[in-house]
């Protein structure tokens, strides 16, 4: 195993830890052997300032971050921030008892102040060793020797110097690493928010969708002109019985890709799919003069959509679609999972002209014809019985008439 790939699993934290243990995990696994040798370092030292007793202490200290690195690997975070506590109280009690308020050990309680509050979901915890470790920090520097060593003052000055510089290093590299956690915590809900963003646009029109954002307690509206379109699936129940469930989803979810690219393309406002059924509106929840041309232009290249999809995947899918215009209510509904949808007269007839339409063909009641009858042409089917309706004149929409004809048809 090469040294790359050892410090690499080393500081890998396990994939069952939350955001915050996780990076505990790995601050501690990289700073507690530093800090070890620091402490192995201090031994000699102390044994040269003739401090014997400091010398000890620092054995047992390297002893309790060995400690604090096992608990942590192991995932003891509540036992390993007790012991890395308890060594730098005890040691910082000892190093002032032995050397004095001159070493400058005192100012690591700081570090411990900030450091404490890395410790993710023990926030009572982490309250009592900052105020533990400010307390003992007044206690020292009220009764605290200022140098009961006897040895060079300029030593113990260039000691205290070095103490203060790693302290104050690393309560600003704690800063550092508290703005880089802020900065990522932002940028992360940054972009959970867009995505929330972007799916709830695919869920809601936009203007219903700022109309969620601003909180209205029911929102509900009248249309008094509008169009609604729905189209489904010829033979779908015989269809699913000889798909696979994941060739069937597949397939739908192409097919209905490709509708849902010609909502944008046409700006109509897709409400929603019932299994292999489609439903689109024009008017919605913004209001359109041309809702009608709008919805028939779309149907065109739905129908054509379709054609070119059979083609493409070697498939014979038929649908019935069906257009109608009048006034509509539009509303959100539910508390989970809610909805935008459409309600009224025009919206059942709109759904009968589809029930009651041929495949392939573009079935519009007579409300939606008059609207369209100077720009796009119609071959009237005549009266047919309608389910709930009683009679009615409908058409089938063929085509649109060019702009150069239009004043005159």
């Amino acid at each position: 195993m090469s040294i790359k790939t050892f410090f690499k699993n080393y500081l890998e934290a396990p994939k069952d830890l939350d955001n915050a243990s996780a990076r505990l995990y790995v601050i501690a696994s990289a700073n507690i052997p530093f800090a070890m040798l620091i402490h192995i370092l201090y031994i000699p030292l102390f044994l040269w300032m003739k401090v014997p007793e400091m010398a000890v202490v620092n054995i047992f200290s390297v002893i309790a971050w060995a400690g604090v690195l096992y608990s942590v690997r192991r995932m003891m975070f509540s036992i390993a921030w007790i012991l890395f506590t308890a060594e730098i109280m005890l040691h910082t009690g000892f190093c002032n008892h032995f050397v004095g308020w001159g070493f400058g050990n005192q100012y690591f309680l700081f570090t411990l102040v900030g450091m404490s509050f890395l410790l993710p979901g023990k926030m009572y915890l982490s309250m009592t060793i900052a105020v533990a470790a400010i307390v003992e920090f007044v206690i020292l520097s009220r009764w605290s020797n200022e140098s009961p060593w006897n040895g060079n003052p300029d030593v113990l000055y260039v000691l205290n110097i070095i103490n203060i510089v790693i302290a104050l290093s690393i309560s600003v590299l704690d800063t550092l690493h508290y703005q880089w956690i802020i900065h990522q915590t932002e940028k992360e809900l940054k972009i959970a928010n867009s995505k929330s963003e972007k799916l709830l646009a695919n869920v809601f029109p936009h203007a219903i969708l700022e109309k969620l954002k601003h909180k209205e307690a029911t929102i509900a509206d009248r249309f008094d002109s509008a169009s609604v379109f729905f189209a489904d699936i010829i033979g779908f129940t015989p269809l699913s019985e000889k798909l696979s469930p994941v060739d069937l989803v597949d397939l739908l979810d192409k097919l209905f890709s490709l509708f849902d690219a010609l909502v944008v393309k046409h700006k109509v406002e897709k409400i929603k799919t019932i299994g292999d059924a489609y439903m689109v509106a024009a008017g919605v929840p913004t209001p359109v003069i041309n809702h009608a041309e709008l919805l028939a232009n779309f149907a065109l290249d739905f129908k054509t959509c379709l054609m070119e999809f059979n083609e493409r995947n070697n498939q014979t899918l038929q649908m019935r679609i069906g257009i109608n215009s009048g006034q509509i209510i539009g509303g959100v509904i539910g508390k989970s999972r809610f909805i935008y949808d459409l309600w009224g007269d025009c919206v059942n007839t709109a759904a009968r002209m589809e029930s009651h339409g041929l495949p392939g063909e573009i079935h519009v009641s007579e409300h939606t014809y008059k609207l369209l009858a100077d720009k796009f042409e119609f071959e009237s089917r005549g009266i047919i019985e309608i389910k709930g309706k009683g009679p009615m004149l409908t058409y089938f929409l063929r085509g649109r008439i060019p702009p150069e004809n239009q004043l005159t048809a």
